[in-house]
């Protein structure tokens, strides 16, 4: 069985190979290096994206993690190297190639939201993250898979199919930003951009062995978006990268105001590019590790030993890490309520005009949102705001709080979706992501970063949960644990040899989480 992305020609990558990426190629390279050696002209932008253009050529029929490329990338890097052999000022990003997922719009180019009734919508302008990453010199090579409208944890939808692992091209790459994660992990890019509502960057940075943050909500403006004023939880967008020392400078491009954001947060008196690369000493400052949040979450014993071992690292930094959890009862009431409210919000219309062009998984969500009623809404809100005290209070004793990103690896594509965690059986699989939920909801800044692979070699990760409005604590810690464990942030090999049917019976709900009221 062969995978073609549907609107890129297949490249040299024949089945039966494995690719890996050499020391000295151009795309084992962070966007720090990137831009440092095309700024003293050791490299052109134009080098930069051929490499990178050939290697998404290479692995992407397989992967299918880019659905569509910018066909002016090259002609862009071209120009922009013609204004620094001119005099010009190499900017921040200068000549780094990034993905932008396919739910933010770019300007010029097709962003079809992974849904049918968006399939040939080519934006008038950009959203502001891309707006931003191309004003500090960075390069557009295209957009990346996405479940319809970003509202899954398995990428695929009924335009460009299902994007793969790179670590093993069997498993699901998560979701909703997996195709972000599956290219950064493969080298397609440095650089992505993500988003992340209750789990859509820390999840597939977590299946994938990359890192990522999600930012405070206002940190990183967003723009257009339908809702000026994100009353409940927020869907933020924010870097995916392979070097954690790239989140600060990514972070750097994309942080700050903007009036077309009425959210959006002042200028932070910091430095996230500086800060990534020489983070602050941690030196007794207090970890919590929550693990399971006291049986949350089914949590597998593998994923809880690498994730505890992670956040006990952090000890040869000097810091105090404890085991222990706070009180996360009422969440499930919390998610329904608040999640039900944006689903109604952005897709109730969409859901009536053109409901047979959906897929199953966001049918399921909207029209599980659809039986709420106000009250739900309201005692959900009132009750986040119980747990947002809870919360603060736990952290007036902790500077961080470590825990599993998912409570069990990637799942196969190949099998029906797992009704085991860890050998024992789950009621709800889609419970191992009330992990992330459980920080989504209080709007703290977090950073995603790997922590190692299974015994079956699947990457896992972690969350670092930083104070209310601390971006630059969650990138120092991500940056500095990168120093003490780089061996956690490893190359996969792409193994085509391997690569087995996608399961009839695979069947993922979407996330609608069920409230605990009766």
């Amino acid at each position: 069985m062969e995978i073609f992305s549907p609107n890129l020609e297949h490249g040299r990558f024949q089945l039966g190979q494995k690719m890996t990426l050499a020391d000295n190629d151009i795309c084992a390279l962070s966007a720090t290096t990137i831009a440092a050696q095309i700024s003293d002209r050791s490299l052109s932008g134009e080098e930069v994206t051929r490499a990178f253009l050939q290697r998404i050529e290479t692995f992407n029929p397989t992967l299918n993690a880019v659905c569509t490329l910018n066909e002016e990338a090259l002609s862009q890097a071209q120009a922009a190297d013609q204004k620094l052999a001119q005099g010009g000022s190499a900017r921040l990003l200068e000549g780094v190639p990034f993905l932008a997922k396919d739910i933010l719009h770019t300007k010029g180019i097709r962003t079809t939201f992974g849904s049918l009734i968006r399939e040939h919508f080519i934006p008038g302008e950009d959203t502001l993250s891309v707006e931003r990453l191309k004003a500090a010199g960075a390069i557009l090579l295209g957009k990346t898979n996405t479940p319809e409208f970003a509202h899954d944890i398995h990428t695929t939808n009924k335009i460009f199919g299902a994007t793969r692992n790179p670590f093993d091209v069997n498993v699901t790459a998560g979701g909703s930003s997996g195709g972000s994660g599956a290219a950064v992990a493969a080298r397609l890019a440095p650089i992505a951009i993500g988003t992340d509502l209750g789990g859509s960057i820390r999840i597939p940075c977590s299946y994938n062995g990359i890192a990522g943050v999600r930012p405070s909500p206002g940190r990183v403006p967003v723009y257009p978006n339908e809702f000026g004023w994100d009353t409940l939880v927020a869907h933020v967008h924010g870097p995916m990268t392979w070097s954690a020392a790239d989140l600060g400078l990514v972070l750097q491009a994309l942080a700050g105001p903007d009036d077309r954001d009425p959210s959006s947060l002042p200028a932070a008196a910091c430095d996230y590019s500086h800060i990534a690369v020489e983070p602050p000493s941690l030196k007794n400052l207090r970890i919590a590790y929550v693990g399971n949040l006291d049986g949350l979450f089914p949590l597998d014993r593998e994923v809880e030993a690498l994730t505890k071992q992670a956040a006990y690292r952090f000890e040869s930094l000097g810091c105090i890490v404890e085991e222990t959890a706070f009180d996360t009862s009422g969440l499930r009431d919390i998610i329904a309520g608040t999640r039900g409210f944006g689903m109604v919000g952005r897709y109730a219309d969409l859901y009536d005009a053109h409901k047979e062009q959906m897929t199953d998984q966001l049918i399921n969500q909207v029209s599980t949102a659809l039986t709420l009623d106000v009250r739900t809404v309201v005692a959900a809100e009132k009750l986040r705001t119980v747990y947002w005290q809870r919360v603060r209070r736990f952290l007036e004793s902790y500077d961080y709080i470590i825990a599993p990103a998912v409570g069990a690896p990637p799942f196969r594509l190949d099998q029906p979706l797992p009704s085991e965690v860890g050998g024992l059986p789950v009621k709800r699989y889609y419970d191992v992501f009330l992990a992330c939920y459980a920080f989504s909801v209080t709007g703290l800044p977090i950073a995603a970063v790997p922590c190692g692979l299974t015994r079956s070699g699947l990457p896992i990760g972690i969350q670092i949960v930083a104070r209310r409005l601390r971006d630059d604590r969650a990138v120092a810690a991500a940056a500095a644990y990168a120093q003490i464990a780089p061996e956690v942030f490893s190359a996969p090999e792409v193994d085509s040899s391997k690569l087995q049917a996608i399961s009839g019976d695979l069947s993922t709900p979407g996330m609608a989480v069920k409230s605990d009221t009766p």
